[in-house]
C-alpha cells in the first residue's frame, strides 16, 4: 500500500496569544458525528442533506450548541474532532464562541476524496501540521507542538468502522502505518486521540489490552497498568472507565481513546494525571445513552461521548 505524506500547516492566528503558565496539558478527542457544514455537495449521508431539512438554520444551531457543548465541558488544549465535513466547520466553531475560550488554531485532515475526516482545534500554536494518507484510508492528521519545553506529537485518527468484516484488516494496515510513525516520533512524547472502532479489551484485534488479549500478532498492544507499560506497550488509562463510550447492540464500548508512549510516565517534563469519559445530561437520552445529533429536532450531539486527557507539569 502506497504511503503519502502530505505537509501543510493552516492555523487562524489573532493578534494575541494566550498565556499558558499553569504547567497543564491537556487532550481531548471527540467523534462529533456526521459533523456536516450547510454547504450541499451531494455526498452527505441521509438526514444530512438540504432535501431531509438539514438547512442553514439547522446547521448554526448545532454548530453554536456544539461549540458551548466543547467550551464548557471539553475545553482541552487540543481538541481532535473525527468525522468533521471540511474547514469551514472548523472555522464556524470557532467564530461561534471557541474564538474566546482560546482557539486560535484549526486544520483538517483531509486529501479532497474523504466525506468525512479528522479535525483539530487547538489554543497552542502548533510547530507542524502533517497528513499521513494511505491509498484506500482514512488520512491520520499529525500535530507537532513545542510546548513548555517538551516536544509533542498529537496524532487524530478514525479507523475504519466495524460494519464489515473485512475491514478488520483494514484497521490493522492503518495501525501497522501509525505505529511506524511513532517509532519516528523517538524525540517527542507521542499521544494518539481519536475514535479507533476497537475495543482493546475484547482482544484477537490489531489493537489489545497486554497481557490479556495481547498475542504475537498483535500491532499496538495498551494497558491502562503504568507497570507494564514500556517502549512496546502503550498506556490507555481510558480502559479503567467504568462505562464506555460507545453503546451499541445493547454493550458499552470502548472505540474512543486516548493512548501514550511511556513519556507520560517516566517522572520527566509533563506527566499523565487523569482521563475522563465526558457524560453530561444533554449529551445523552432518557437511558443515559449518547444521544445521536437528530436534524429533524435539533437535539443531541453524537453517538460517541468524549475523552478527555490531562497532563502536569512534573515538578510544578
Amino acid at each position: 500500500m502506497k504511503l503519502c505524506v502530505l505537509l501543510f500547516l493552516l492555523s487562524v492566528i489573532l493578534s494575541c496569544s494566550p498565556s499558558y503558565e499553569n504547567g497543564v496539558f491537556s487532550v481531548a478527542s471527540y467523534n462529533a458525528y456526521c459533523l456536516f457544514d450547510s454547504v450541499g455537495d451531494g455526498d452527505e449521508y441521509d438526514g444530512f442533506r438540504k432535501s431531509d431539512g438539514y438547512s442553514e438554520s439547522v446547521y448554526n444551531d448545532r454548530i453554536k450548541a456544539l461549540s458551548v457543548l466543547l467550551g464548557k465541558h471539553v475545553d482541552a488544549d487540543v481538541i481532535i474532532l473525527e468525522e468533521v465535513e471540511s474547514e469551514i466547520v472548523l472555522h464556524d466553531l470557532i467564530q461561534s464562541g471557541l474564538r474566546k475560550k482560546g482557539y486560535l488554531h484549526y486544520g483538517l485532515a483531509t486529501t479532497g476524496n474523504e466525506v468525512t475526516s479528522v479535525g483539530f482545534l487547538s489554543k497552542i500554536e502548533p510547530s507542524a501540521v502533517r497528513i499521513h494518507s494511505f491509498e484506500g484510508e482514512r488520512p491520520m492528521l499529525e500535530i507537532a507542538l513545542n510546548y513548555k519545553g517538551e516536544r509533542f506529537a498529537v496524532f487524530g485518527v478514525h479507523l475504519r468502522s466495524r460494519l464489515e468484516e473485512e475491514n478488520e484488516d483494514i484497521r490493522r494496515g492503518q495501525l501497522e502505518h501509525l505505529s511506524s510513525l511513532i517509532e519516528e516520533r523517538s524525540d517527542s512524547f507521542v499521544i494518539v486521540a481519536g475514535d479507533f472502532n476497537i475495543d482493546p479489551r475484547d482482544g484477537g484485534e490489531a489493537m489489545s489490552e497486554y497481557p490479556s488479549g495481547y498475542s504475537e500478532n498483535t500491532v499496538i498492544p495498551v494497558s491502562s497498568d503504568p507497570g507494564r507499560v514500556n517502549g512496546d506497550v502503550l498506556y490507555a488509562p481510558v480502559l479503567d472507565s467504568d462505562k464506555g463510550t460507545y453503546f451499541h447492540d445493547g454493550s458499552w464500548h470502548i472505540y474512543d481513546s486516548i493512548i501514550m508512549t511511556h513519556d507520560g510516565l517516566d517522572g520527566h517534563g509533563f506527566e499523565f494525571e487523569s482521563i475522563e469519559v465526558i457524560s453530561r445530561f444533554e449529551m445523552l437520552d432518557l437511558l443515559e445513552r449518547p444521544l445521536a445529533f437528530d436534524p429533524s429536532t435539533g437535539r443531541g450531539f453524537s453517538d460517541h461521548l468524549p475523552v478527555l486527557a490531562t497532563f502536569s507539569r512534573s515538578g510544578v
